[in-house]
């Protein structure tokens, strides 16, 4: 019965961050980045390299932002900061239907964006439903972050749809109004946190958890860092280069965009798999397990004409691994680091993986423009997949005192 209480307590605040997390930067911005590629190039005669490219400054700003967003979350609060972020990427989204010819006028519209809504990342969300459940924690994470699996779900369809019919300008405009007239209004009722009925000096008071200085000097940080660093780069990589690789084996876009929709569901079910595994096994082995697991996408991804079964099986098993990644983060660093500082280091861990999917959807643009195909870049990440996979490992039992 307790167990239950705490879904009927925190309800509100879980679905606030599900609808948030899937209207931010790793939201809606991410997995709707690969269907603007080829129509914007077309338009503009750039590569996909330097299309690709401006995602990257998202997670740039990630890398600068991160740590600021956590501190500032951990001493007033992530409802205000979420609230700030959510309300500046709907403009500024919705302003990248001003892009003209001229490509520093495309990145500088994108760095704008990512500072501006850099509240939007996980760490204001999780930190908000980590203080309302404890026992349930890791299916609560793994719900929140459901948000992220309906937008990849859904959200490349509504895009392909839009900019068939009205063009990809008319597109950012409806999604920069979907998040201020949908998203907006649901997060500012519904999410809240428990600890915001103190004063910011005692917010921290009742939570237990390692100093951020111990934290730092614990190998256990940099193993779950350079885990997702690895982990981040392939599957970022892999989902906003998905569509225009499948265009590029013949796929038409519509398949191509259903294609990744089955990514999106993916996403949904590994998000509820891992938060339901986690409350009951060892958190890294089960990371090992879904981190293995895009590696069947890697070859799938290099073959020259794929099946359609093989596609799905591909979207199927790099949607199941994305589902993982940012659950991860946010459990183990409250299991093995406590909640104390728990925003600064998730912060700082967001980090690692804001610069391996930050740097992989350039990094794949790039190497398409070099060798005309993805393949290299895909075998690659598969050696990356691995390493992830074995690196999070050895980060032992939890704290007991935690």
């Amino acid at each position: 019965m307790q167990n239950l209480n705490e879904f009927l307590v925190g309800w509100r605040t879980l679905l606030g961050a599900i609808v948030g997390v899937g209207s931010g930067l790793t939201g809606i911005v991410f997995y709707t980045h690969g269907v603007f590629v080829i129509p914007i190039t077309s338009e503009f005669g750039w590569s996909r390299g330097e299309t690709q490219f401006a995602f990257s400054f998202v997670m740039i700003s990630a890398v600068i932002t991160g740590p600021f967003i956590g501190i500032l979350s951990d001493k007033f609060g992530a409802r205000v900061i979420a609230l700030f972020g959510l309300f500046a990427l709907s403009l500024t989204l919705a302003s990248l239907s001003l892009t003209n010819g001229q490509l520093t006028n495309y990145y500088l519209l994108w760095i704008v964006m990512s500072v501006l809504a850099s509240g939007t990342f996980p760490v204001t969300w999780t930190r908000g439903v980590n203080t309302w459940f404890n026992s349930n924690k890791g299916l609560a994470l793994g719900l929140t972050m459901v948000g992220t699996g309906l937008v990849a779900a859904f959200g490349p369809l509504l895009a392909v749809k839009l900019i068939s019919l009205y063009g990809w300008r008319y597109a950012y405009l409806v999604l920069g109004m979907v998040i201020i007239l949908f998203s907006f209004p649901i997060v500012y009722f519904l999410f809240t946190e428990k600890e915001n009925e103190y004063e910011d000096e005692q917010r921290n008071q009742n939570l237990r958890g390692m100093s951020t200085s111990d934290a730092l000097s614990s190998y256990r940080f940099w193993l779950l860092g350079f885990s997702m660093l690895f982990i981040s780069y392939g599957v970022a990589g892999i989902i906003t280069n998905f569509i225009p690789l499948l265009v590029d084996k013949g796929f038409k876009t519509s398949d191509a965009a259903s294609y990744a929709g089955f990514i999106g569901a993916m996403v949904i079910v590994g998000r509820l798999l891992v938060g339901y595994l986690i409350d009951r096994v060892w958190a890294p082995i089960v990371a090992f397990v879904f981190f293995i697991l895009p590696c069947i996408a890697c070859w799938v991804l290099i073959q020259d004409i794929p099946s359609p079964l093989l596609v799905t099986l591909a979207a199927l098993s790099v949607g199941l691994a994305a589902g993982a990644e940012l659950d991860f983060i946010a459990y183990m660093t409250s299991r093995y680091f406590g909640m104390k500082n728990y925003g600064s280091l998730y912060g700082k861990q967001f980090i690692f993986f804001a610069i391996g999917a930050g740097s992989a959807p350039a990094v794949f643009g790039k190497s398409f423009d070099i060798y005309g195909s993805y393949d290299l870049i895909i075998i690659l990440s598969a050696v990356f997949f691995i390493i992830s996979a074995f690196l999070i490992i050895f980060m032992g039992k939890y704290p007991k005192e935690l």
